[in-house]
């Protein structure tokens, strides 16, 4: 029994050390194989080294360094599949191998673009530990890391959205893109790439609830060239959109202008210089009023690859100079596709710049200084905040709209094989984080002949004073569109030559549900005997101290009798019915006289002016309700 069991180990110690050689022997060989694939990487023979490399692989299977050094083989052959599991391979043997960075970076990456935050976290933290801080290298791993926090933290508080497909959209066109609409959300228009790779420009309107089939918008704005990625002004009739290698082009892609009048769009015209450049322009955002455009340039002295500008039409009607949106805005990476919501305040973008969820993210920003009609940049932004997920993925996500009152948002849903317009309701907690607007459509005729009549149209922020807006009614169907952002009081002023200035008024200091208002305007050619109410002028109770926010319509007044310097007006003043009929006299008497007062003091002689009170006597309604005794509280104008 003694000599069997020293039997036994002597046996059993020469098969280990048989199975020792063996392994020796095939770690030799392997490594042997694995040299000379590096010999053949050094002589630039890649596909010679990758077969080497696999067969080092064969002999040993747990050869990390092979394993490593296949991954870097198929990541050079653009192989992402066997590059990230020969990597995760190599770092699984040696998971904590300083010389396999490059395994921990490449698959940290690709994590972070699959949405595997966990994992790309991991990977990345590790990898950024092994780089020196003042290379460019430690920078990005940072910013992918601050990705991955700010991931992990947003999927933890998702939004609740149900994306669908625009009914009457889904298989138009395999690629459909970039949707806009006008202010009333009845027409939308977009991209749509032919399967000979022509991008061209449709527009479907809403009939009953049903977009309708979409047909090319217009003869003169789709070419043999590509046209696409559209903005449209709240009324529906100023486009700009881009062309690459058009006519009168300044480089690549420019951006081009037409006016729709009646059913008819004009011949579309080079923004010029000012806007465009030899470089690359892309991606409108028109104003409400279509006299401010943002839009996406790659030229040179920019703060990264693309970035966003803008410019504003002038009275001449020439663009200005595009002035970059600043570093608020503009990242070192790309920042594109730019929308300004109606609410003329709220800038959403796509950004690989700021921090998001790994790719293009959808950000929104506010101006501190409002952008105004009297062309001044003022170049101020909040910080841009993240839209969050599931708007925002690993993905890409490149553009979104939002309906002008806020409850809807379009955008392009890429999954590899086509593009579909989708839409989905706005989740409660991004509809809370930027003010809403409302809108006023109708139509504008000639009093006496009902016939439709070109005006300007002006909205005013009488808070502030401020033009907002500059539109005019179309010339064929006397229509027009304004927007009423939330946040202020607005004076509207319907003019044209010739005719009495109307005067409206809106109070959205509250926030107001978006229904949209249809008013039409009758414009009374000027002439003697004829009444306007002044809905601008306001007191405070029971006083005849002007407000300041009168001065807009004041001065309405002034430019009237200054351009028709042979009018004399009278100024009267109406109460309600509270208070005594001679209180009531005094106050409306006081009321109309501090009106021709402030005229007499900004030049206008004061024998073209009579102030009159008529106090309670002249009601419009019945003083049944405070609505209609606000009705009757009014300033009039008549011509004498």
């Amino acid at each position: 029994m003694r000599f069997l069991f020293f039997l036994n180990m002597k046996i059993t110690f020469f098969l280990l050390l048989f199975i020792q050689i063996s392994t020796f022997a095939q770690n030799s060989k392997a490594k042997e194989l694995l040299e000379k694939a590096n010999k053949a990487s050094s002589e630039r023979k890649f596909d010679d080294a990758l077969v080497l490399t696999l067969k080092a692989i064969e002999k040993d299977s747990n050869f990390a360094e092979a394993h490593f050094r296949a991954g870097q083989l198929f990541e050079g052959k653009l192989n992402q599949t066997k590059a990230v599991a020969a990597y995760n391979k190599a770092m699984s043997l040696k998971p904590d191998e300083i010389t396999f960075n490059q395994a921990f970076i490449y698959t940290g990456s690709r994590a972070l673009k699959a949405g595997d935050y966990e994992k790309a976290l991991k990977n990345l933290s590790f990898a950024v530990k092994n780089v020196n801080e003042s290379l460019p290298l430690y920078k990005q791993l940072r910013k992918q890391i601050t990705n991955c926090d700010f991931a992990l933290e947003a999927v933890k508080n998702k939004s609740i959205i149900e994306p669908k497909a625009v009914a009457g959209l889904e298989n138009f066109a395999a690629y459909c893109y970039f949707p806009v609409l006008t202010a009333d959300a009845q027409t939308l228009i977009f991209t749509a790439r032919s399967e000979s790779n022509d991008d061209n420009l449709f527009v479907s309107n809403l009939k009953n609830g049903q977009w309708q089939a979409p047909k090319s918008i217009s003869n003169k704005i789709n070419t043999a060239a590509n046209e696409g990625t559209c903005s449209v002004s709240a009324d529906g009739h100023t486009l700009v959109y881009t062309t690459c290698n058009g006519k009168d082009s300044f480089g690549s892609c420019d951006l081009y202008l037409s006016k729709k009048v009646g059913e008819d769009w004009s011949e579309p015209i080079n923004l010029g210089l000012g806007v465009n450049s030899p470089d690359w322009e892309s991606q409108p955002a028109l104003s409400n009023d279509g006299r401010t455009l943002y839009f996406v340039s790659d030229r040179k002295n920019g703060f990264g690859r693309k970035d966003i500008y803008i410019s504003f039409l002038g009275d001449d009607g020439i663009w200005t100079k595009a002035e970059n949106l600043g570093t608020e805005v503009n990242t070192p990476y790309d920042d594109i596709s730019p929308f300004i919501h109606a609410n003329g305040k709220t800038l959403f973008f796509a950004s690989d710049g700021h921090v998001g969820m790994g790719g293009l993210d959808i950000f929104f920003t506010e101006t501190i200084t409002p952008q105004t009609s009297n062309f001044k940049t003022g170049h101020s932004w909040k910080k841009p905040e993240n839209l969050g997920y599931p708007i925002n993925t690993a993905a890409d996500q490149v553009a979104m709209f939002i309906t002008i009152d806020g409850k809807r948002a379009f955008y392009t849903f890429d999954d590899k094989k086509r593009n579909v317009i989708y839409e989905f309701n706005v989740p409660e907690n991004l509809f809370k984080r930027f003010k809403k607007a409302d809108f006023l459509k109708g139509i504008v005729q000639d009093a006496i002949t009902k016939k439709f009549v070109s005006a300007n149209i002006e909205l005013y922020d009488l808070k502030t004073n401020t033009l907002l807006q500059k539109l005019s009614s179309d010339p064929i169907t006397g229509e027009y569109t304004a927007v009423l952002p939330n946040g202020s009081q607005f004076a509207l002023y319907v003019n044209k030559e010739k005719y009495f200035f109307k005067s409206l008024s809106f109070d959205y200091t509250q926030d107001k549900a978006n229904a949209g208002k249809k008013i039409d305007v009758l414009l009374e050619p000027i002439r003697t005997n004829v009444v306007e109410r002044l809905n601008n002028i306001f007191f405070d109770s029971g006083k005849a101290d002007l407000k300041p926010e009168s001065t807009v319509e004041l001065n309405k007044i002034i430019t009237l009798l200054k351009n028709n310097t042979s009018l004399k007006i009278e100024i009267s003043g109406h109460t309600d019915d509270v208070g005594s009929d001679q209180t009531n006299l005094v106050l409306s008497q006081k009321r109309a006289a501090a009106v021709t007062y402030f005229l007499q003091q900004n030049g206008i002689d004061i024998n073209r002016l009579v102030a009159v009170g008529f106090g309670e006597t002249k009601p419009i309604m019945a003083n049944s309700s405070e609505e209609n005794r606000q009705i009757n509280r009014r300033i009039e104008m008549k011509i004498l």
